[in-house]
């Protein structure tokens, strides 16, 4: 592997995970999510999740990934945005159980070794996975995360929870905004393409400095905030009266979940 390679590669996945955590402009945009209070949005979303993931049946969990795709239109949320984050865990997810198509039992399909029931079995869990981390999606490319836990905490979710997930949040984008300013700096340093011997050896001391210099950062990150007095709970702003959005969102889960579950 050579170290041009090893470099684009840890860069890419530094840029991927900062673009996956931070949201930008789409919180911003005038579409139906964003209209929606945060704390209705988060319960109404989590009741979706949990009727999405204990479907069994193929139809309502297609009906459970359509209703994510068409909030996410509706919030005009990009395609390639909403697509790059539902594409990657329903892959998984399908290659993780895909030896359950040979291995459980049933009548097989003709001319396979597949059973029915075990192809049945991988498409209803892909397409599970699928709603959900769509209805996730879809929640968190429309809210700011500091919304996100303003609405925990009107939720009356535990305090230390809330606290955690914060840090949580802060550090993971301190420890990727890191490797990728180190990464950079490499690059900046290399003046010829050393040997495979040497490129893992230095990848090796690469990877030692890298967690050093995180803990270091991330100690930094902690005494600046509490410094500005940063570390206790933000007072909460005014929540701001319940409107039609709010409604409706609420008639679009209730009508979810009634036919999903009748269904």
């Amino acid at each position: 592997m050579s170290r041009d390679l090893l470099d684009r590669t840890v860069a890419t996945v530094a840029d991927r995970a900062r673009w996956f955590l931070l949201v930008e402009d789409v919180p911003d945009r005038d579409g139906f999510l964003q209209a929606v209070s945060p704390g209705v949005k988060l319960a109404g979303t989590v009741a979706l999740v949990a009727v999405a993931a204990t479907r069994r049946t193929l139809p309502p969990a297609i009906a459970l990934a359509a209703l994510s795709a068409a909030l996410a239109l509706a919030s005009r949320v990009p395609a390639r945005t909403f697509l790059g984050r539902l594409s990657g865990p329903p892959a998984f997810a399908l290659v993780v159980v895909a030896p359950q198509a040979v291995l459980m039992g049933g009548p097989p399909l003709s001319g396979t070794p597949l059973s029915a029931a075990g192809v049945e079995y991988v498409a209803v869990f892909a397409v599970r996975v699928a709603a959900c981390v769509g209805l996730l999606s879809a929640l968190l490319l429309t809210t700011r995360f500091a919304d996100l836990l303003a609405a925990l905490r009107r939720l009356r979710a535990p305090p230390i929870s809330v606290a955690l997930l914060s840090i949580t949040h802060r550090y993971l984008l301190v420890t990727f905004g890191e490797l990728g300013r180190m990464v950079r700096a490499r690059r900046g340093r290399t003046l010829a393409e050393p040997d495979a011997r040497r490129t893992w050896r230095d990848s090796g001391n690469f990877v030692g400095t890298f967690l050093l210099r995180t803990l270091e950062r991330g100690e930094r990150v902690q005494r600046a905030a509490r410094a500005r007095g940063g570390t206790g709970t933000p007072p909460l702003r005014q929540r701001d009266p319940l409107g039609l959005p709010d409604a409706a969102f609420a008639a679009v889960v209730v009508v979810a979940v009634s036919v999903v579950v009748v269904a």
